[in-house]
């Protein structure tokens, strides 16, 4: 068990993250997929990835073992062209280092650890591919899972206070007053020294975890979240379409189905004059859900995070 003293400044700064850090669900997934009991929640999702399973992926489990989690694969999910994995950043270096301390080195693991380029490219493949079959479809779901998470915490927050969020997370955080208690495979005292901690809600977690960084002290633990391919979009939901009205909610939609819409194609698909359509274009815009580029006389339009966001999340999933 973790014990973490909290001054009252300290309480009043911790908070729950509301966005999924997929390198986060990465890792985690990779842990839970090297358990021989998987959790009944995950059973369907377990069984869908092990369907799709590339053998060439096996090689990521070298990096678990029962004491130690690789904690540094990024999240790539707002900058796709990136790599999933720096073999130089402090977190790798650690977690390699604390592999060969308790002698867990494999062959692969050594090459990563030695810094050989053709090993660091391997994992760089897997963890793309892994990422593709593990999370991309199920990326929806997991978002607007950790969002609903995040939401029940502040509603907890705001009736009682930090404390009441603290105890309400889940069984293995608790909170007596003076110290934050988590449950984890770890014992020891801990000190924030001044900086914030964030709690991460996770779908692929079946465990907390502690990931104490220069920056920040971030808690992941596990939400109650029954995990599913994520539905396809093709029309919009009765939720959006109270929310919006039938035919700005069909032109959200389509503008989020259909890279760089056109004005002229969106009058076709709405059924309007391209006035009409360019009135909702505006409306959409000026709430945040597109943004609009000019080339030439034509006019392109992209739905914003938060569209893609508010228009798949709408679908039950």
């Amino acid at each position: 068990m973790i014990r973490i003293r909290l001054s009252r400044d300290e309480l009043e700064r911790v908070r729950v993250a509301d966005t999924p850090d997929f390198g986060c669900e990465l890792a985690l997934g990779g842990a839970h997929l090297t358990e021989r009991n998987p959790v009944r929640r995950l059973s369907a999702w377990r069984y869908e990835v092990a369907h799709r399973w590339n053998p060439g992926h096996s090689r990521i489990f070298d990096l678990y073992t029962t004491m130690y989690m690789p904690a540094f694969f990024l999240d790539t999910s707002a900058q796709p062209a990136r790599s999933p994995f720096d073999v130089a950043s402090p977190p790798a270096v650690a977690h390699l280092r604390d592999l060969a301390r308790s002698s867990a080195l494999t062959p692969f693991t050594r090459a990563l650890a030695d810094g050989h380029e053709g090993a660091a490219s391997t994992l760089d493949r897997i963890l793309v591919g892994l990422r593709a079959t593990a999370l991309s479809p199920y990326s929806r779901g997991i978002t607007s899972a950790v969002a609903t998470a995040a939401a029940t915490a502040q509603a907890h927050a705001a009736i009682g206070g930090p404390g009441t969020l603290l105890n309400s997370l889940h069984p293995s955080v608790s909170w007596n007053g003076r110290h934050l208690c988590l449950n984890t495979v770890y014992d020891g005292e801990e000190d924030l020294q001044g900086r914030p901690l964030v709690f991460q809600p996770s779908v692929l977690g079946t465990r907390i975890t502690f990931n104490p960084l220069i920056d920040s002290v971030t808690v992941s633990y596990p939400i109650a979240a029954v995990l599913a391919r994520d539905p396809a979009l093709h029309t919009p939901s009765q939720a959006l379409v109270s929310l919006l009205g039938t035919t700005r909610a069909t032109a959200l939609v389509t503008v989020v189905t259909t890279p760089a819409l056109t004005t002229g194609r969106l009058a076709a698909t709405l059924g309007v004059s391209p006035a009409a359509a360019s009135r909702h274009a505006t409306a959409l815009r000026e709430a945040g859900l597109i943004a609009t580029i000019r080339d030439g006389r034509a006019v392109h339009h992209h739905p914003t995070r938060l569209a893609t966001d508010l228009a798949h999340g709408s679908v039950a999933v």
